[in-house]
Formats: C-alpha cells, sequence, structure tokens
C-alpha cells in the first residue's frame, strides 16, 4: 500500500510497477489540482481518495477507476469535496 501523501513518490512506485505514471497539478478555475497523469488520464487526488477507488488504486487499475466515474464527472472535486478538501492555490 502506497501513501498518497506524496503523489510524485506515489508515481515513481506506479512506474516500478510497470504504469506509465507522473505527479502532475492541472490549474483551472478553482486553483490547482493535484493528482495523476497515467497513460495520459489525469486522476485528481480527490478521486484517488475516495474509498471505493482504494482496492483499485492499489491494483494501479485505473481502468476500473475510471469506469466508475460517472456522465457528469469532471475533473473538479463534487460541490461537498469542495468544501472537506482545500484545493491548491
Amino acid at each position: 500500500m502506497f501513501s498518497l501523501d506524496d503523489l510524485a513518490q506515489a508515481a515513481e512506485e506506479l512506474r516500478c510497477r510497470g504504469v506509465d505514471a507522473v505527479h502532475e497539478i492541472l490549474y483551472g478555475p478553482h486553483g490547482g489540482l493535484e493528482g495523476l497523469n497515467v497513460c495520459d488520464e489525469f486522476f485528481p487526488l480527490w478521486e484517488l481518495n475516495m474509498p471505493e477507488n482504494r482496492d483499485d488504486l492499489e491494483r494501479a487499475d485505473f481502468a476500473a477507476i475510471q469506469a466508475r466515474r460517472g456522465p457528469e464527472w469532471s475533473v473538479e472535486p463534487p460541490i461537498h469535496w469542495r468544501r472537506a478538501v482545500p484545493v491548491t492555490p
């Protein structure tokens, strides 16, 4: 199990497992959103921290995480997450 406290280290651990992953910050209307870019798909930290994604993250099954996204999914965190999780300025 790896920690999401240091996404650069998490990306390095994923690369050691053969996953094309890099730590990335996307800048948008609400500031910077930190996450992992895996095979040219961005997975924001708020999404990686969701309890239902944790097992898939441990297995490096990013396709399963992506498949869980609904039709209204956005890189921006849901409203209830914006209140609870500060976004990087």
